[in-house]
């Protein structure tokens, strides 16, 4: 992949914490009896009280996808007609490759002589060749990459191994549906979300691959959970899935870098398009909607009223 797609993969990637935190199986989990009765679908209706003709719509995306994997219910299409912008955390077409290369450069690798190495703890060194070697990467490679690089370098590939792409992801879908015939607001820039990974202390980043190398095996069983999750419109599931840890003081930091701050700032945005003569229909990582500090939640803080949408 071109290198501005690769960094947006592995950004993505981590927008469903499945590259660092090992996935709870809740496949038994059973489903709330509203969704028996009306099937929903991962949508939502965004209303100020009194103005119910102004609505802006707020879907979740898995970013990576298998071919032909995610198929749009009926709400999502007539709502997606409806709007005359489409709102993305980025426009992966937008960064150009020589700036995305600067910034991998500035933020991702160590300047020589460091290496990444001398900055392991000895159990996530020991652990890394076997994952290098299953990937067909050589230990060179990346050795002047930085932890929280490589953790989601390794989770793409892995991804990728098992057929996924950003190709299929819903962000990525709905942008080829929308290029050319609405206008695409950004909530987030590709700089603001390196600084923000890179910016995790050095001992969270060994954690960050440690945790990878450790449960590899389990990403694939992640992606799929959450894409039951989206397909089924089932909020309370995904959270299930990806916020097991998130009271655990040592994921903190990263809940925190990774979710909460950026939920409350795409709040703040997203309150703002509301009032807009335009209606917006946005997209961010379903794990941005779900669980107390979700923007689901935000919303209604903020007096919104928040109606999860039915399938047809």
């Amino acid at each position: 992949m071109r290198p501005t797609r690769l960094l947006l993969a592995l950004v993505a990637l981590l927008g469903t914490a499945c590259a660092t935190t090992p996935a709870r199986d809740v496949s038994a989990s059973p489903a709330p009896s509203a969704a028996v009765a009306q099937p929903r679908a991962f949508l939502w209706e965004v209303t100020r009280p009194g103005a119910p003709d102004k609505p802006l719509y707020l879907t979740g995306s898995v970013h990576l996808g298998r071919p032909g994997q995610f198929v749009f219910p009926p709400s999502m299409e007539s709502a997606l007609e409806r709007s005359q912008a489409l709102v993305v955390e980025l426009d992966p077409d937008k960064a150009p490759p020589q700036q995305t290369q600067q910034l991998v450069m500035r933020l991702g690798l160590f300047s020589p002589p460091d290496t990444l190495s001398a900055h392991l703890s000895p159990e996530t060194r020991a652990l890394l060749p076997e994952a290098l070697q299953r990937m067909g990467l050589p230990a060179p490679a990346v050795e002047r990459m930085r932890p929280w690089l490589v953790s989601i370098t390794l989770s793409v590939l892995e991804m990728q191994k098992a057929g996924y792409s950003e190709a299929g992801g819903i962000d990525r879908l709905l942008l080829t549906r929308s290029r050319g015939g609405k206008r695409i607001v950004e909530l987030e820039t590709l700089e603001g979300q390196m600084h923000m990974l890179a910016g995790f202390p050095e001992e969270l980043q060994d954690l960050m691959l440690r945790e990878q190398l450790k449960n590899s095996e389990m990403t694939e069983v992640s992606m799929a959970q959450v894409a039951t999750a989206w397909e089924g419109g089932n909020p309370d599931v995904l959270a299930k899935v990806l916020f097991t840890q998130k009271d655990d003081p040592v994921y903190k930091p990263f809940y925190e870098a990774l979710f909460f701050a950026r939920n409350r700032q795409m709040a703040d945005k997203l309150a703002a398009l509301v009032d807009e003569p335009e209606t917006h229909f946005a997209v961010v990582g379903a794990g941005h909607l779900v669980g107390e500090g979700g923007l689901l939640d935000l919303m209604a803080r903020k007096g919104f009223q928040v109606r999860q949408l039915p399938r047809e």
